[in-house]
């Protein structure tokens, strides 16, 4: 529906249940983390077993998002918003009721599922449905709630999981994820613009083969060794499947991704932007849990209040670097964004055994308000560089790429972190505190390179305008 047909009360209702389906999603993320110990006693699971109720989401989501991202074009994407928030509710209702650790599994994959079709449609739905002129404050207002729907997360599971156990949990997403399926098919009636094109069937087989392989190759690499059979195994089946999607989506005549979008520079300079960001700040959530509770003796509840700045600092910044972006110039804003997330992670590789908690939280807060800044400028940006049949596929990218890239830096990190600190990393606070500050030292660089991107795209944005 085009934005002009939309009355204020209808954005304020479609941007408030949006919102409140993406609090609810990420909010999920951490609740059910929360719960995986009591759960692995429960069935009697492996690590590495139940390591894959996280893992299923992740896999999943990154995966699917391209070809519900392209579907979504073909067969409206307020119909796959509406199919993918009933999906995410319905396994929450399965996962509740699950009596075995498959069931359990089984459940989280059709959770997945909703979320990989419904994660990539509300951003193209808000970047379809509002102007240009206010897509920043829309998107900086998405980007808090799911700020803050991570930062409660882990409280909300922790209640729950005391007050009744994991299930309550599941059922908390269910009943919760019930009312927000049922406002979101009040508020997005009809299925949405629709385009009667081909689906990239082959394209999407191959890119099925291909990414799930190489983000589980990264995951379990940092784990059980890059030599290990199941690693070489994912890389090998990786590069056959992306090389093959990307021969087919050269020939195609309606790829799934066309990559030729990616001549647009303005476009090229956000992506390299994004993904250099998430590789810069996603270690971060391996990291500091460990370096607050393990180096500077924090207790679980006092590292969790620390832990939260971060994401609070971002529901803060989000919907002001929102205004500011659709007010002044978006590449600028999202290059200050950049600037405060180099500046975070260099001050966080001064951190030592020392430290003060509040001198943590502070560079935290500095590293929050850096995502904050840059993500919905950013998003404006991409959005603005590409067509309006692209949406769906842009967002899915931006999720996708995203999550690719935070895999791909906690790894970097963790390798580097293990070079410095040998064996002693785990039996030293020192040597951990100390491999710490190597492994993010060498991560600035690789901010410095993305200011230079963001600066690059800062100048093709004046171009256009």
């Amino acid at each position: 529906m085009p934005p002009k047909t939309l009355s204020l009360a209808e954005e304020r209702a479609m941007l408030t249940v949006t919102c409140l389906a993406a609090f609810l999603f990420f909010n999920s993320f951490g609740s059910i983390s929360v719960a995986l110990p009591t759960i692995q006693k429960q069935f009697g699971n492996s690590l590495s077993e139940i390591q894959w109720v996280t893992l299923m989401g992740v896999v999943t989501i990154s995966s699917l998002s391209f070809c519900f991202g392209r579907a979504g074009g073909i067969l409206g994407q307020r119909r796959l918003y509406k199919i993918g928030v009933a999906l995410y509710a319905a396994g929450a209702g399965l996962g509740a009721l699950a009596r075995s650790f498959p069931q359990l599994l089984t459940a989280r994959g059709v959770m997945a599922v909703g979320l990989a079709m419904a994660l990539p449609m509300s951003t193209a739905l808000l970047a379809d449905s509002f102007a240009a002129a206010r897509r920043g404050q829309v998107l900086g207002t998405f980007a808090s709630a799911i700020a803050v729907g991570r930062m409660s997360g882990p409280t909300v599971g922790g209640l729950l999981l005391q007050m009744g156990g994991w299930t309550w949990i599941f059922w908390m997403n269910f009943i919760v994820g019930l009312a927000v399926t049922l406002a979101v098919v009040k508020i997005f009636r009809g299925a949405g613009e629709q385009r009667p094109e081909k689906f990239d069937v082959w394209g999407s087989l191959a890119l099925l083969l291909g990414y799930p392989s190489l983000l589980i190759g990264l995951i379990f690499g940092a784990s059980v060794g890059w030599s290990a059979l199941l690693v070489i195994v994912c890389f090998a089946v990786a590069t056959v499947g992306l090389v093959s999607f990307v021969g087919i989506e050269l020939r195609t005549a309606k790829p799934l991704v066309d990559v030729k979008i990616f001549r647009n520079k303005m476009l090229s300079a956000a992506m390299i932007a994004l993904i250099l960001s998430h590789i810069l700040h996603n270690p971060i959530a391996l990291a500091a849990p460990l370096y607050l509770q393990n180096v500077l003796g924090a207790s679980a509840i006092a590292a969790g209040f620390l832990l939260a700045i971060l994401p609070l600092s971002t529901a803060l910044a989000a919907p002001l670097s929102g205004r500011l972006a659709d007010r002044f110039d978006a590449a600028s804003v999202a290059t200050i964004g950049i600037g405060l997330i180099v500046a975070g992670i260099a001050s966080y590789a001064c951190l030592g055994v020392d430290a003060h908690f509040a001198s943590v939280g502070a560079v935290l807060a500095l590293l929050g308000a850096g995502i904050g800044f840059f993500t919905p400028a950013n998003q404006k940006l991409a959005f603005a560089a590409v067509a309006k049949e692209d949406y769906g596929v842009l967002a899915a990218m931006l999720s996708s790429f995203g999550t690719a890239a935070g895999t791909i830096g906690t790894t970097i990190a963790v390798a580097l972190m293990e070079m410095s600190g040998g064996d002693e990393i785990w039996k030293s606070q020192a040597v951990f505190a100390a491999a710490q500050q190597f492994a993010f030292a060498w991560l600035v660089p690789i901010g410095l390179v993305a200011i230079v991107v963001a600066l690059r795209a800062r100048s093709r944005h004046g171009e256009i305008i």
